[in-house]
């Protein structure tokens, strides 16, 4: 029995470690565990027990090849994710496995724990391989597997998200996993069968490995680049239907007050025609008056959202205190300008509202001058602890559904830095700050 009988289920164990590490955060389906453990049996299994004799350096690539197709189907029987997403996965899993064995390989060379590094794709018997010293250059080999995997998964995996759904474009993912999948299989199969030294096959890992860890950067800057774009399109369809929306309020508050305002007239006039008591017909005329009260801050859309807002808050018993000079926002377009405060406000209100104590159901809104700056802070009550693991120093959304939602401080930030300003946030006491500040010479140009 040859060596690499034994090796093809260790291969196996190894590539299903790495997958198992960089699935991890990949929303999973019903039964999952059951799903897996009876999948990877079968994975290991057929790696095991299916008679896949290489001959060459293609029938080897193609044997590689199988094992990593049945180990994507695996992924897809045991994860609810688009198939980009699992490729994806999969891709960098394979890439970093070739890198550990790429390094292994140049390590027992270099310290001769292993003459011969391709002689498991050889006819070589196990009695010839299992040496003592080849025994422990298989123990410092499993070593290296370890040290690579724990190292990259450290640097890596924080920056994958749980159950995160990129929308990753087929055709280049498949482009760069074509490339990084030929070079970990087809390369190092050309290398197994070319007869080359040692000297050369170690220059040749250690190039290999280089290799491994620019496609794995190249990988993780494709998904860098997805999401900064899916969050940009988020923002964009945030901004687009809030315009949307204060093109609407604009005008429902301008046709509000006017009708209240007759209202107003209406009652007064009817009251005194048919001698209603005084007292009632001022008590009706302030109960009018509520909807009648629009904010005045001197900037249009500042005091149509803070209007719309107000009324809300009286409705829900919430308190919406606002010290605002809107004039010194007025180099904001009106529709952004409506975005950010009511983005800002209304995850305000979300957070008081799940409060029990009605005493702490107040939203305080100030926008003033200091010094050579316009500054904006929004400050809330807030019960619970605020997740920041989403990255950026931002929280994470509360709402169930994170993929559709999460985007409002982004496009708060998006609209801030559009005319040169910086957002920060602030939580401390149960009191949650957000802060907006614009320089006054960015305003005035």
């Amino acid at each position: 029995m040859s060596y690499f009988v034994l090796y093809r289920p260790v291969f196996m164990l190894e590539l299903l470690a790495a997958e198992f590490l960089f699935t991890l955060k990949l929303r999973k389906r019903s039964y999952f565990v059951l799903r897996y453990i009876l999948s990877a049996v079968a994975c290991v299994a057929f790696a095991a027990f299916v008679p896949l004799k290489p001959e060459g350096a293609v029938s080897l690539s193609v044997v590689f090849l199988v094992y990593f197709v049945l180990t994507f189907a695996l992924h897809v029987l045991c994860y609810d994710a688009p198939i980009p997403n699992i490729l994806f996965c999969l891709t960098v899993a394979y890439v970093i496995q070739h890198f550990a064995y790429c390094v292994s390989n140049g390590v027992l060379l270099v310290t001769g724990l292993n003459d011969d590094v391709y002689g498991i794709y050889t006819e070589q018997a196990t009695a010839e391989i299992f040496t003592a010293r080849n025994v422990f250059g298989a123990i410092f080999a499993f070593a290296i597997y370890y040290i690579s995997y724990y190292l990259f998964f450290l640097f890596l995996g924080g920056k994958m998200r749980k159950n995160e759904r990129l929308h990753l474009r087929n055709s280049s993912l498949l482009v760069l996993s074509a490339v990084a999948i030929s070079l970990s299989i087809f390369v190092n199969s050309m290398a197994a069968y070319g007869g080359m030294g040692n000297g050369f096959i170690t220059a040749f890992n250690m190039y290999n490995a280089l290799s491994c860890c620019f496609i794995i950067y190249m990988l993780f800057g494709m998904m860098r680049s997805v999401r900064t774009e899916d969050e940009l399109n988020a923002v964009n369809k945030i901004l687009k239907e809030y315009r949307e929306q204060y093109e609407a309020s604009k005008k429902n508050i301008e046709l509000i007050n006017i009708k209240c305002h007759d209202l107003k007239h209406q009652i007064r006039r009817l009251g005194q025609a048919n001698n209603i008591n005084e007292t009632a017909i001022s008590e009706i005329a302030d109960a009018i008056s509520i909807y009648d009260s629009e904010v005045e801050t001197g900037n249009k859309a500042l005091d149509t959202i803070l209007t719309e807002k107000s009324l809300y808050c009286y409705k829900n018993n919430i308190s919406l205190t606002c010290m605002a000079d809107g004039s010194l926002l007025n180099f904001m377009n009106e529709a952004e300008l409506y975005s950010m405060f009511g983005n800002a406000v209304d995850n305000a209100i979300s957070a008081v509202r799940k409060i029990a104590d009605t005493d702490k159901h107040t939203i305080g809104l100030n926008v003033s001058q200091v010094k050579d700056f316009v500054t904006v802070n929004i400050n809330n009550y807030y019960e619970g602890e605020l997740d920041y693991t989403a990255g950026g120093g931002l929280p994470s959304t509360t709402k169930k559904d994170k993929e559709n939602h999460g985007y409002g401080l982004k496009s708060i930030i998006y609209i801030a830095e559009k005319y040169g300003g910086k957002v920060s946030v602030k939580a401390s006491g149960g009191v949650f700050d957000l802060n907006i500040i614009f320089p006054i010479k960015r305003a005035d140009a």
